[in-house]
């Protein structure tokens, strides 16, 4: 580890008193994908951090277009970055922009195993970088498993691997100026836990959405596990300075319903209950999609995510 501030913020953030996870086993039930990456992971030297976390694989349902639902808000990523090879690409994704210019940049906060910034990376073109971001004493993991799960093969997009302390304006100012300025979009996965890390996390996200940045969207997993706890950070950090709301599950798209008539197990009932819920609601686990207010319009409190919640309960 770098210093005693980063210790810190490390044992804070990773190595809680009483400690008792295990490496996870796979995707939750309720969230649907291909190609799930079997990343090591190391909770014995790095706590929390070294484990894959269920918001990773709802994220990796989220951003593939082979999910086979319709979302809304849905996937930000143009699906001209796509890999072209790939077959999972899905040309019902709208084109957003013009990809002639520079490359489309991400950005994963708070990485650890880095399985989410892996799965995206994957999936996209050469004209893509994605960095993935945690502390110092994370970085080899993430590496490690970049090295021997990150198709390397010119056609998908860069990874990057690097530091970035949550509240350092140094280390997002660095990250900022390899990328001219501006992200495309950041992502973040089973970060909001610890009510004493909120305001490291909002410091950086200030520093990475800059109110000339509005175009920059955040994609925000969680999985909801102490409401009490975690409000506070969508109500008095976030949503002070975010405009954000879940993706919802809209319907099938025609490629899973044909799927689903061939395998006989259409059920129209079924897919009706689907409609109108949050993504990964069968687990509590949400996918928030936002972006920074223009102007540098700040509330004094954000009281969205309480009636979010309340409305997810009636599921």
């Amino acid at each position: 580890m770098a210093d005693g501030v980063h210790d810190k913020d490390f044992i804070i953030g990773n190595m809680p008193t009483g400690l008792n996870v295990e490496a996870s086993k796979g995707p939750p039930e309720g969230i649907q994908i291909s190609n799930v990456l079997s990343l090591r992971q190391d909770i014995d030297n790095l706590g929390l951090a070294g484990k894959i976390w269920q918001s990773a694989y709802t994220l990796q349902s989220y951003f593939s277009p082979d999910n086979g639902l319709v979302l809304d808000p849905p996937n930000p990523i143009p699906s001209a970055f796509y890999n072209k090879h790939d077959s999972s690409t899905n040309s019902d994704v709208k084109d957003n922009g013009d990809t002639t210019k520079k490359p489309y940049t991400i950005l994963e906060l708070g990485a650890g195993t880095g399985y989410c910034g892996i799965a995206i990376a994957n999936m996209l073109g050469s004209d893509c970088q994605v960095y993935i971001t945690d502390l110092e004493p994370v970085i080899p993991l993430i590496e490690e498993n970049v090295q021997e799960h990150h198709i390397q093969d010119g056609a998908h997009a860069q990874v990057f691997c690097e530091r970035l302390h949550w509240g350092n304006h140094q280390d997002s100012k660095r990250l900022l100026d390899k990328v001219g300025g501006q992200f495309d979009l950041v992502v973040i996965s089973d970060c909001v836990y610890f009510p004493e890390l909120f305001e490291l996390l909002m410091d950086t996200l200030l520093d990475l959405c800059k109110v000339d940045n509005v175009d920059t969207k955040v994609v925000i997993g969680y999985k909801c596990r102490s409401l009490e706890k975690e409000t506070g950070f969508w109500d008095h950090h976030f949503g002070r300075y975010f405009d954000y709301e879940p993706a919802r599950i809209l319907g099938d798209n025609n490629c899973n319903k044909d799927k689903k008539e061939e395998d006989g197990t259409d059920d129209e009932d079924d897919e009706d209950s689907n409609i109108g819920r949050p993504l990964g609601y069968e687990e509590q686990i949400y996918v928030f999609v936002g972006s920074r207010r223009a102007g540098n319009q700040i509330k004094a409190a954000d009281d969205r995510f309480a009636l979010l919640m309340f409305c997810a309960m009636d599921y």
